[in-house]
């Protein structure tokens, strides 16, 4: 025997037929007493003198026999755990209210330290009732977790990197959004004398050649990408001639713009930082700008939402609309007023 079930969800109905567990016999197996002997139409013996008489035998009731139940063979099994997976795996398509309504951003640490986000993503949440979960990371991880499909969109600023993600295919365009310098941080009594320098190679052969302490991100993001580059620009080598255990004045902290920011005031050590973040942490640092507005030091941020043939489970949606918002001239204007110290920490420059 089999039992069908009808299960409907959204737009899918599933059709399900199980085997019932029956009986294996509809009707009970009786257990037969004891046939009793015929002695109608003879005398009734008498008993003997020494013999005792005793009582006759009751009759013995039928006794129904327990019913037995087969268990389910594991071909049955094996069926019911496959409709089980299809239809989790339907339901998982179809998606749910929240995820609809909730938007993945990996971002940079520098947009997250400085406040930038906190300032404008309340305005996106209740235009589009929705929710925007912010991981702040380096840019290096944020396009890892891009390529992994674990977030719906990304804010990055490491112009090369982008646009082999896209080119890649993990990510569907780069929208520019706004821009500031990295600046490179240092003590104010300047050891290295970088003041003086013409550009930022200069300034990195004059932190080289003193050995004067600097604390690194370390951190694969942005901004250690443009390190790395100004010390190829510079002539030195960074795997072999920087980042070596024996280089006891380079310091690889291997973390966010904050910290790192925080290790080199407490090493009165020279640092390359994003100057929105710098302006956020000035008041708690005995640093200062050495070297800063270098065109060779230009810093852009932009938005790329993943690709939804790579990652059928990313909301595009929603991503599109948050590209069409923050490029949206409203929010650029908010980008351009928004202050640290007195200090405009980015420049808004979204293409039309």
């Amino acid at each position: 025997m089999y039992r069908i079930c009808l299960i409907k969800h959204n737009d899918f109905i599933f059709l399900l037929t199980l085997p019932e567990m029956m009986p294996e016999n509809k009707t009970a197996k009786v257990e037969q007493s004891e046939p009793e002997e015929d002695t109608a139409g003879e005398p009734e013996k008498e008993p003997k003198p020494d013999q005792k008489k005793t009582a006759p035998k009751k009759k013995t009731k039928s006794k129904k026999s327990e019913k037995k139940y087969y268990t389910p063979t594991i071909i049955n099994i094996v069926i019911l755990i496959v409709i089980i997976s299809l239809i989790t795996y339907a339901l998982y398509q179809t998606g749910n209210p929240s995820q609809e309504k909730t938007l993945l951003l990996a971002t940079t640490t520098s947009t997250a330290n400085s406040g930038l986000l906190d300032e404008i993503i309340p305005d996106f949440e209740e235009k589009y009732d929705c929710a925007v979960k912010v991981t702040p990371v380096g840019t290096g991880q944020a396009l890892e977790m891009g390529r992994r499909g674990d977030v719906y969109i990304l804010m990055v600023h490491a112009p090369q990197r982008e646009q082999e993600f896209v080119n890649q295919g993990y990510g569907t365009a780069r929208y520019l959004v706004c821009y500031n310098y990295f600046v490179i941080i240092g003590p104010s009594n300047d050891p290295a004398n970088i003041k003086n320098a013409q550009n930022s190679s200069e300034a990195m052969r004059m932190i080289f050649e003193s050995q004067s302490s600097y604390a690194s991100r370390g951190d694969d993001s942005g901004t250690h990408t443009k390190e790395k580059e100004l010390w190829t620009e510079a002539g030195y080598d960074y795997e072999s001639e920087i980042d070596i255990p024996n280089n006891e004045w380079y310091k690889s902290v291997s973390a966010g713009m904050g910290t790192t920011l925080i290790q080199a005031n407490e090493l009165k050590a020279y640092t390359l930082s994003d100057e929105g973040t710098f302006w956020a942490f000035e008041g708690n640092l005995d640093l200062e700008i050495v070297l800063g507005e270098d065109p060779d030091l230009l810093n852009q941020y932009s938005v790329i939402p993943i690709n939804p043939d790579k990652h059928s489970h990313v909301n595009y949606d929603l991503s599109l609309k948050f590209v069409d918002w923050i490029t949206s001239q409203e929010i650029q204007e908010k980008i351009g007023n928004f202050e640290k110290n007195g200090h405009q920490l980015f420049i808004p420059n979204a293409e039309p």
